[in-house]
């Protein structure tokens, strides 16, 4: 009798304790993209206004992973191909909504479209005048992206930075980029923040950028992320 009790009582600790233990999280990869201030790499390591986000979700798990950083394209093509591989900050869209599964906004996104402050034979007043210029946008990014969906011709940047000498340079008319990120990118180049101007608002893709998973992650490790988020954000950014 007392064996048979020892057998339960092991059993229902067994049962309980593992109910509450979390998935293995050792194969999980984390990465992002180069896109200051909100990632980048300082001394091999990951820092910015979106990396120290995902790190207060990555507390509540009490994981503590080493976040790689890559150019844009790479860590898209890593997220879409490799199981286990979380990606921020991404923007979700139709064409990726069923690519990845989706964790919860990381930080906002607020996209225009800049010109040379001098440039004023530059005048844009609706998506169609856009057509009439040289416009730079970086290879496989959601802004690009987009104004090739509205039939605008772009010219592919390996980075933001070149796109802003080429349009101090007047090599370039126009480059859609993030306000926040412009400006960072302007004080950091040592240029006045009043250099370029804003000639239009990419409303329709004005979204927060997300953290996601790869589809070939277990849903207990997706659901573990999403719990885990709702813990370090009850009240949304």
């Amino acid at each position: 009798m007392k064996r048979l009790a020892k057998a339960i009582f092991c059993a229902v600790f067994f049962f309980s304790t593992n109910s509450f233990a979390q998935p293995d999280f050792s194969k999980v990869k984390v990465i992002t993209s180069f896109y200051e201030p909100y990632s980048f790499a300082e001394e091999g390591a990951a820092q910015g206004i979106a990396v120290n986000q995902v790190r207060k979700i990555l507390a509540q798990l009490h994981f503590f992973p080493n976040i790689s950083v890559y150019p844009w394209a790479r860590a898209y093509n890593i997220a879409l191909n490799s199981p286990n591989t979380l990606i921020f900050s991404m923007a979700r869209t139709p064409e990726r909504e069923e690519k990845f599964h989706w964790i919860g906004p990381v930080v906002g996104f607020d996209v225009h479209i800049f010109k040379h402050k001098d440039r004023k034979d530059i005048q844009v007043h609706n998506l169609a005048e856009l057509r009439n210029y040289q416009i730079g946008a970086l290879r496989k990014d959601v802004k690009g992206q987009y104004l090739k969906k509205q039939k605008i011709a772009i010219t592919e940047l390996t980075s933001e930075e070149n796109g802003i000498k080429l349009l101090l340079n007047n090599r370039l008319d126009l480059m859609p980029a993030d306000i926040t990120a412009t400006q960072y990118r302007l004080e950091k180049m040592g240029l006045s923040p009043d250099v370029l101007e804003s000639v239009y608002y990419l409303n329709e893709i004005s979204r927060p950028l997300y953290m996601a998973f790869s589809l070939n992650t277990s849903m207990e490790i997706v659901n573990a992320f999403r719990d885990a988020y709702q813990r370090a954000f009850p009240n949304g950014l």
